[in-house]
């Protein structure tokens, strides 16, 4: 819980201090009555002592002036709720590069573990598909909400070949098509994580992929995977890197964003948070209407109870 205005709080301080005056009351009250030397008398003049029941409308008063402190200070309150329904579409680079082991034990191994994380972060209403992707790309499994046959499917990628990121974007943005005709009112949020180690070298141009993308209002968040700055090599054959610039462009166009993971570890950390943050939203909810009838009902009942049994406010 946070608050709008929460320098009001301070004067909650002051609960403290009315606390030790009324209890100051009550000891003058019982020494103020202890001046009778005729008990007798002084018990048929008081009748039966209220015990407790004397301190609990100053309690509610209290509790109540309190609560329009609280209520005043603006009272906001943070849930982490799931969407009611998003649509996500892992496209998995499986080119011959994907075998480097710069990144532990493989990159393909760090990227199958990774997409396992977000799997698990995804609420089990999503739906969630997968392409893979070398010189040519191929829907592994639509769009689907078995989560279990999505995570299988990561077993059965192998890399080898080249590396076609425009195809594997169409692939995948084709997988919305159902869903874009809805009305913009009920458009299902779709978003697309894409990893790759290397550079588009075959296939459809990324741009115009990434232009497709924009157009069914589908977010792509890219990820390069693989050590900087020092040469990898693949059966003897160096590889080239990622092509940063390309991927940071393909994420800022359809206002999604660029990572870049070179351990495991890593890798398993941005997959975790893309999944939280897309599949997850915060709801702000002001409880400072509630909190200030609360306390005004507070104030009411001990105000009312102070008269019904004592004819006199708190």
């Amino acid at each position: 819980m946070t608050f709008l205005n929460p320098a009001l709080l301070t004067l909650l301080l002051l609960a403290p201090v009315l606390v030790l005056l009324y209890v100051l009351a009550q000891r003058r009250r019982r020494t103020y009555a202890i001046r009778f030397t005729n008990l007798a008398l002084l018990a048929s003049v008081a009748g039966r002592r209220p015990n407790l029941r004397r301190h609990i409308p100053s309690f509610l008063f209290l509790l109540g002036l309190a609560g329009l402190v609280i209520g005043s200070a603006g009272p906001v309150l943070n849930l982490e709720v799931s969407r009611q329904r998003a649509d996500v579409m892992l496209v998995i680079d499986v080119s011959g590069s994907m075998e480097a082991t710069d990144v532990l034990p493989s990159r393909i191994g760090a990227a199958r573990s990774a997409a396992r994380t977000l799997i698990n972060s995804l609420p089990g209403n999503d739906r969630i598909g997968l392409v893979s992707f070398n010189s040519r790309a191929t829907v592994v499994v639509p769009l689907t909400e078995d989560h279990g046959s999505v995570s299988r499917a990561l077993n059965t990628l192998r890399p080898g070949g080249g590396t076609a990121i425009g195809d594997a974007i169409a692939a995948a943005v084709a997988q919305f098509e159902p869903s874009s005709a809805a009305s913009s009112a009920r458009r299902i949020p779709g978003l697309i994580v894409l990893l790759t180690d290397g550079a588009s070298n075959t296939g459809l141009n990324t741009a115009a992929a990434a232009e497709r993308a924009q157009q069914a209002a589908i977010k792509i968040d890219t990820i390069g995977v693989g050590r900087r700055g020092q040469p990898t090599f693949v059966r003897g054959q160096q590889v080239e890197g990622v092509d940063e610039t390309a991927l940071q462009s393909l994420a800022s166009v359809t206002g999604g964003g660029y990572f870049y993971a070179d351990a495991a570890g890593q890798l398993d950390r941005i997959y975790a948070s893309l999944g939280s943050s897309f599949a997850w939203q915060f709801v702000r909810i002001d409880l400072t209407g509630l909190v200030l009838i609360l306390a005004s009902l507070g104030l009411l009942a001990g105000g009312l109870l102070s008269l019904r049994w004592f004819r006199i406010l708190p």
